[in-house]
């Protein structure tokens, strides 16, 4: 079991051990969808990147192949099966994709900020972009990355 794998395992037996309101050991269909709107809540608040979930017809769907006593509701361990189902074919493809977010603002956009300012001075009517201070100039390239990036599906 891998780091992410780990994390991810917590991070369910925390959202389903929030929802088991009535402390059975069982979340019903109601209760997965919320447990699923938790889990997503969790995910997007702490990491980089934006994952939406799933509409209610695609929890209802799956949730009916992950139920395998077939008693209409999911075990914790029934639970972590099928959220990893919904998150893009599992969390190391959604990891994955945090991570590349991660890379691009760490390292791909501070030497593209330093490499803007340097051609600049040198490609005419951008003679100005020299004088920008890098704290400037850095988040004004992030907005523009992110204003692309939202309109490039990927």
């Amino acid at each position: 079991m891998g780091v992410f794998d780990y994390l991810f395992s917590w991070m369910c037996k925390r959202v389903f051990k929030k929802v088991d309101y009535n402390n059975n050991g069982l979340i019903e269909p109601l209760e997965v969808e919320v447990a699923i709107l938790a889990l997503y809540n969790i995910i997007n608040k702490r990491l980089p990147g934006w994952q939406d979930p799933p509409n209610r017809d695609a929890i209802q769907a799956a949730l009916k192949s992950f139920d395998d006593d077939h008693n209409g509701a999911l075990d914790d361990r029934e639970f972590e099966r099928f959220a990893k189902s919904l998150m893009s074919t599992g969390p190391d493809m959604f990891f994955a994709r945090v991570g590349k977010d991660a890379v691009v603002k760490t390292a791909l956009l501070p030497a593209l900020t330093v490499g803007v300012k340097k051609a600049g001075g040198e490609v005419p009517g951008m003679e100005g972009l020299k004088d920008v201070p890098l704290a400037v100039l850095a988040p004004a390239l992030g907005v523009a990355f992110n204003a692309i990036k939202a309109l490039v599906p990927y």
